[in-house]
């Protein structure tokens, strides 16, 4: 039976897989539309959606345990921008992309929406593929939204 943990994000949850075409540049956009994680302040529930983008280098995240892992959030007390840039870290760390894009789109609380955004990129990245890595995402982007 699956013990589901709804606290303490770890990144040993990530599965990986072989990048089924490293010869090509291309993108994996996810929308995980239901993010939850706790107000460090008053410990209120806050909601969100997370768009994550990555151009993969030689590994792939596995959809599934990266929903298992962004579950863990949700009695995790931390600022929308620390949970962005977490996942970001962890994410790199895991599959170390060519280049990868972690924007988090909060429902407004006190008025105020919350959107940061995280970029990470390989560390021998040169200017040409960068580009091709933007364009990617952005050509990506315009069919997230329809």
């Amino acid at each position: 039976m699956t013990t589901y943990r709804y606290d303490n994000p770890d990144a040993a949850v990530l599965e990986v897989f072989d990048n089924p075409h490293p010869a090509a540049t291309w993108a994996v956009c996810l929308l995980c539309s239901e993010f939850t994680c706790l107000c460090p302040v008053t410990g209120q529930p806050d909601y969100g959606r997370l768009h994550i983008g990555y151009v993969p280098g030689r590994l792939c995240v596995e959809s599934k345990s990266l929903k298992l892992y962004l579950m863990r959030y949700r009695n995790h007390g931390a600022f929308h921008e620390d949970c962005v840039n977490r996942v970001a870290d962890d994410l790199c760390g895991r599959i170390s992309p060519r280049y990868l894009r972690v924007y988090g789109d909060f429902n407004p609380r006190g008025g105020i929406a919350i959107r940061p955004l995280a970029v990470r990129s390989a560390r021998d990245l040169d200017e040409g593929e960068e580009h091709r890595c933007l364009s990617l995402l952005a050509q990506a982007a315009t069919y997230e939204r329809g």
